[in-house]
């Protein structure tokens, strides 16, 4: 079996999907044009490789991926002989990309490796010279290195792993494909791409956080929009309805002619109780009330994103009854439940995503849409809510695809669901521009952002990056969210989320519970990789601010420290050694995470124990007086004192003598003399 057909099968695809089967032989690619590229879930073959678009959508995560080996020029002719002929090799690279090349298949980087390809075949005819002489030929080899010139990092690196995979494929059959026949134009091509590594000045992942005023200015601003729509959906479900079994219902005055007894626009919205929503949000015709609905499922999507931490594919595949609740001891677990993988004819892998009560805001929205949507495609089968997605799209797949010939019939559609398509990940993205102007001027970037930014990563030149601009509205991407909710998960009771802080500390709290220890689910419910990922970065982050604690609490704190711990800080700090135990953040960092040292927040300062706390409890708060992990302060003075004067009140309403007004006095006694001990350390000389 074909690398190609391996992995497909590996994934759990039944065999009546696959593609047809291919084996190479006397190292000559000939491929028959009938040779089956991709099937539909009925079955029915989708792409053959004599078509000039092959579509591999059914066995993309994301369901979509087309490669078109036309669209690369523009008024491209048929009777065009250099045209075809370079169409014919992109044919046969892609092909020995899928079919010929060992290793990991690549199929979910073949539509970029694509991208590339096209490219190049662009370069090739505007030099008049086919791929096999722009590779082979030193006369045309130097056209490739000229549109090295001006490409991004990143490009670079999509160019690399193209001519790589080529090359490697023409050392074990040579001349089977177009390809440098050395390694040296690719090596010059590396070099290049780590030079432009350096100047980009990115090294590994730059995903941003999102700000927290935006943050909770965008979670306020969706939650009101998705409610206010919650509120209406029953409504504007008989309203579409209503159009269907009546087409005189809802027609635009100059349309009145061609009905009779029709009902206008306006009278519709008023006799459904829709008058309100319609005025709120500008919709004053069909096509405005279209596009309001595909803002709601855009909000929708973004809604979930925040408060699981998906990414875009694993939100996509949600199906229509993913959000369940789970009963564990004596909490109430609210879950979604998705897949690591779902490909239409198998291969679907249950998996399940911790969340909040409130993750409905955006479920029921989605699923009154998907309702909605299941009214205007008859074809679409909601009979199974399990193979209905959450985010189905509204046309039908002749409308979506309509360049797309492979599909004639009006009622056949790729998708991972029986029941409708799904919307694409791009689609959603398209809008996001407009939700952003939906949901206000507060999403516009301010000085405080940016100080925000600063103090979070000070390494980082904000204020010279174009999409970090004040007063330009925050470039939202949903891999953001992913960031921003393992950062504010971490940092929950101290960045200003306002009521969400206590939320996000029992989320993630939650998280790490059940992605760890999956007792509680089905056995075949797994945490997928997805999940464990996120925990690895949630507790990087619990790190980071750790250390930030450390760094504010010990390093730079002007106080003098005090405590089991704190004196042993400050005696370091006196000797100028504690930047030789601790000389710099990943270093720490590290000590931390392997249990050496740590540093949080106390009842009264910070505790240095890497291991739960053993002595507080209710009856004994004064136990981090004397304890050897305890970390003192001016500030922790303060909170002594307060404490001090609640306790004095409680031990005066007890009886005098008894045990409990002997131990709060003892308390006291021992509290007053710590901030005695405090005050007098730091007293200026």
């Amino acid at each position: 079996m074909s690398s190609f057909n391996s992995y497909l099968y590996a994934l759990g695809v039944a065999e009546q999907f696959l593609p047809d089967e291919y084996n190479l032989q006397n190292n000559q690619l000939t491929v028959p044009s009938t040779f089956v590229l991709s099937r539909m879930k009925s079955g029915e073959i989708l792409s053959v490789y004599s078509d000039n678009i092959w579509d591999f959508s059914p066995y993309l995560p994301n369901c979509h991926c087309r490669l078109n080996f036309n669209s690369w020029l523009e008024n491209a002719r048929e009777d065009d002989f250099l045209f075809c002929q370079i169409r014919a090799e992109m044919k046969k690279i892609s092909f020995a990309l899928l079919y010929i090349k060992s290793g990991k298949s690549i199929i979910k980087s073949i539509e970029q490796r694509h991208t590339v390809l096209r490219q190049f075949a662009a370069i090739a005819y505007r030099n008049g010279c086919t791929l096999q002489q722009l590779f082979g030929d030193v006369a045309y080899m130097s056209k490739v290195s000229d549109a090295y010139m001006s490409m991004s990092y990143q490009k670079a690196l999509q160019i690399k792993a193209v001519l790589t995979d080529c090359f490697s494929i023409q050392q074990q059959h040579p001349l089977l494909i177009p390809a440098f026949s050395t390694y040296q134009p690719i090596e010059h091509l590396a070099k290049l791409a780590a030079q432009l590594r350096l100047q980009s000045g990115k090294v590994g992942p730059q995903t941003k956080v999102v700000p927290s005023r935006i943050y909770i200015a965008l979670i306020n601003a969706l939650a009101e929009k998705l409610n206010e729509f919650n509120q209406y959906a029953p409504a504007l479900k008989e309203w579409f309805q209503r159009i269907q079994q009546d087409k005189a219902f809802a027609r635009m005055p100059r349309e009145f002619k061609d009905y009779k007894n029709a009902v206008s626009f306006v009278d519709a919205r008023d006799f459904l109780g829709l008058t309100q929503l319609f005025e709120n949000n500008q919709i004053q015709k069909h096509a405005n009330l279209t596009r309001y609905m595909t803002l709601i499922q855009g909000m929708a999507k973004l809604w979930i994103h925040l408060f699981t931490g998906m990414r875009d594919n694993e939100v996509n595949q949600l199906s229509y009854d993913c959000y369940q609740t789970v009963q564990s001891n004596e909490h109430l677990v609210h879950v979604l439940m998705g897949y690591t993988s779902k490909l239409h004819g198998g291969g679907n892998k249950s998996t399940y995503w911790i969340t909040f009560e409130d993750i409905q805001f955006g479920v029921n929205a989605a699923q009154s849409i998907g309702d909605i949507y299941a009214l205007l495609n008859p074809h679409y089968d909601f009979s199974n809510p399990t193979e209905y997605p959450l985010f189905p799209t509204r046309f039908s797949q002749k409308y979506r695809h309509k360049k797309n010939r492979n599909i004639e019939k009006e009622t056949d559609y790729v998708s991972h669901f029986n029941g409708a398509p799904i919307r694409s990940y791009s689609s959603f993205n398209h809008y996001i521009p407009r939700i952003l102007s939906v949901v206000g001027d507060d999403l516009r970037i301010c000085e405080e952002d940016l100080a925000e930014l600063e103090a979070f990563d000070g390494f980082r030149n904000w204020r010279e990056e174009k999409d970090c601009q004040i007063g330009e509205y925050w470039n939202i991407c949903t891999h953001q969210f992913r960031r921003s909710l393992a950062v504010y998960g971490a940092r929950s009771g101290i960045i200003g989320l306002g009521a969400l802080s206590v939320q996000y500390k029992h989320l993630t709290e939650a998280m790490t519970l059940y992605y760890r220890d999956n007792a509680v689910f089905a056995p075949n419910i797994l945490a997928s990789d997805s999940q464990k990922e996120f925990i690895q970065e949630l507790e990087y982050q619990r790190l980071v601010y750790s250390y930030a604690q450390f760094e504010e609490g010990v390093i730079n704190s002007s106080s003098k420290l005090f405590g089991g711990a704190g004196t042993y800080l400050q005696l370091q700090k006196d000797r100028e050694q504690l930047l030789k135990v601790f000389p710099d953040r990943d270093g720490t960092i590290k000590r931390m995470k392997k249990g050496e040292i740590a540093y949080k927040s106390s009842l009264f300062g910070a505790c240095t124990n890497p291991d739960s706390c053993e002595k507080i409890s209710f009856t004994a708060i004064a136990s981090c007086l004397s304890c050897a992990h305890a970390v003192f302060d001016t500030d922790s003075a303060a909170k002594m004192q307060k404490a001090v004067h609640r306790l004095q009140r409680v031990r005066d309403a007890q009886v005098q003598d008894s045990l409990l007004y002997e131990q709060m006095d003892s308390h006291i006694m021992a509290l007053n003399k710590t901030i005695q001990k405090i005050k007098t350390i730091n007293i200026e000389v």
